[in-house]
C-alpha cells in the first residue's frame, strides 16, 4: 500500500484510538452498523471489477494505449480486492471483540494492569484495518480519472482515424468541383485585345 505521510498519521491515530477507547463501544450497534457499510462495500466491489474487466476492448486501438489501459486496468483491480482483503479482516476481527471474554493483562514485574486488554489489541487492529481500506479506497477514484483519460485518447485516435478514412481525398474534391480547363489562368493585361 502506498501511503503518504497523511496516510501513516491516519493509520497511526487509528491504532490508538483502538487501544484507548473502551471496548464496549464497538459491541452491539455500533459493530452491527459498520459490519452491514463494510458489507455493502463488499458486494459493492466484485460488480466494479467485472465493469472494469468489461471496458478493455481492443477494436482499433493502437497497442500502446492498449497496454496504459489494461496496466491502469490492473491497478483497479488490485485495489479492489485489496479494500476486499481489508474489510474482510474488519469484519472478523470485529467477530472476535464481540466473543472474546473481558480478560485483562498486568505487566510483569509492575503494578500497571491493561483492563480487557485482548478487546482492547483487536479493537486497535480493526481500526488500524479500516483506515487501511479508506486510505486504498481514496487511489480509485485516481486510477478512473486516468482510464478515463486513457479512454478519451483512444476514442479521440478512433474519430480521426475514422474521419482520414471516410473523408474525400484532394483527388476527390476537385473531381467534385471541377472546371473548365484554363479557369483561374493568370493573364497579363499586354495580352487581352480589346
Amino acid at each position: 500500500m502506498s501511503l503518504r505521510g497523511s496516510g501513516y498519521a491516519a493509520l497511526i491515530a487509528a491504532a490508538a484510538a483502538g487501544a484507548v477507547l473502551p471496548p464496549a463501544l464497538l459491541i452491539g450497534d455500533p459493530s452491527r452498523m459498520l459490519v452491514t457499510f463494510l458489507g455493502l462495500v463488499s458486494a459493492s466491489i466484485l460488480p466494479a471489477v467485472s465493469l472494469v474487466i468489461g471496458s478493455l476492448s481492443s477494436s482499433g486501438r493502437s497497442v500502446m494505449r492498449i497496454d496504459a489501459l489494461a496496466q491502469e486496468l490492473m491497478d483497479a483491480i488490485r485495489t479492489l480486492f485489496a479494500i476486499l482483503g481489508l474489510v474482510a479482516i474488519v469484519v472478523a476481527l470485529l467477530m472476535l471483540i464481540a466473543i472474546l471474554p473481558k480478560v485483562g493483562w498486568q505487566l510483569p514485574y509492575s503494578a500497571v494492569e491493561i483492563p480487557d486488554a485482548a478487546r482492547r489489541a483487536l479493537q486497535s487492529l480493526a481500526l488500524l484495518f479500516a483506515v487501511a481500506a479508506t486510505c486504498k479506497a481514496m487511489a480509485i477514484p485516481r486510477i478512473l480519472v486516468r482510464v478515463l483519460m486513457i479512454r478519451k485518447d483512444i476514442a479521440i485516435h478512433e474519430a480521426r482515424k475514422a474521419l482520414a478514412e471516410t473523408s474525400p481525398s484532394e483527388a476527390d474534391i476537385r473531381q467534385m468541383f471541377a472546371t473548365r480547363e484554363g479557369f483561374g489562368k493568370t493573364v497579363p493585361l499586354d495580352s487581352v485585345r480589346r
